[in-house]
């Protein structure tokens, strides 16, 4: 999930669970962007900014609410979405569809399997001589550098033995042909709206751990039209309610 208030840092633990800085701790109720929502004590892990879960009446967590350490009154909210791509980006628009290999040819679909090519960072290996492009939230984070031998020509997403490599940035010669899944290859459809397109276009600086409009694209519903080329052989504060029996968020079960 990516900050608003630093832009590059990557939040990574987006699980529904409670954190552990805020168990058994008593918790009024706030009212964000229109949603009642219970607010943790202060995340010590993040020094880029004050940073407080927020969970719902199920103590399951939503999202997170981050202010700047200069001024208090300059906050963001962000929010737990539907879609892995949907929670990264903060934005909505973002639709679960079919899997990956109902795109590919059947006879394709065999090769890959025989050869234990089955993971989006494997297929997308073998994309990198066409326009196919596998794209994970994980990519979004870290995009992937390709390396290119000068002699043969062949291209990799690591470095191959014996060969003398440039390197570059994974491009993405055409957008319709670009597919985002997740780690089940499932594959999900944007808006044409989304920020992802001027995303993939810039260089990659994001800063995960813990410590807009784009310019308008087709919609995003990739279809292999040839099989994949292979290698060579600003926001109001929330309002604060006092709650007349505040909720400890329990210890998980």
């Amino acid at each position: 999930m990516l900050s608003k208030i630093k832009p590059g840092f990557v939040y990574t633990d987006v699980s529904s669970g409670i954190t552990e800085n805020d168990l058994d701790v008593v918790a009024d109720t706030w009212d964000m962007d229109g949603r009642e929502v219970y607010r943790g004590t202060r995340d010590p892990r993040y020094t880029h900014a004050n940073v407080h879960w927020l969970y719902d009446d199920n103590l399951e967590r939503v999202g997170c609410v981050e202010h700047s350490l200069e001024d208090h009154a300059v906050f963001h909210i962000l929010w737990f979405r539907d879609t892995e791509f949907g929670t990264f980006l903060q934005e909505d628009g973002w639709e679960e569809s079919n899997n990956l290999w109902s795109h590919f040819p059947a006879h394709v679909f065999d090769r890959f399997i025989n050869e234990q090519w089955s993971t989006p960072r494997a297929i997308l290996e073998q994309c990198l001589h066409g326009p196919v492009r596998i794209v994970t939230v994980d990519m979004l984070k870290n995009m992937p550098i390709v390396h290119t031998c000068q002699t043969c020509g062949r291209k990799s997403l690591t470095p191959s033995l014996g060969c003398v490599t440039v390197t570059a940035p994974l491009d993405f010669p055409v957008k319709e042909k670009v597919f985002f899944v997740d780690d089940d290859l499932v594959v999900f459809s944007c808006s044409s709206l989304s920020s992802v397109w001027s995303l993939l276009t810039q260089p990659q600086q994001h800063d995960g751990g813990s410590s807009q409009a784009s310019e308008q694209e087709p919609e995003q519903t990739a279809s292999l039209q040839t099989e994949p080329t292979l290698p060579p052989a600003r926001e109001s504060p929330p309002d604060h309610q006092e709650t007349q029996q505040p909720v400890q968020l329990p210890v998980p079960t």
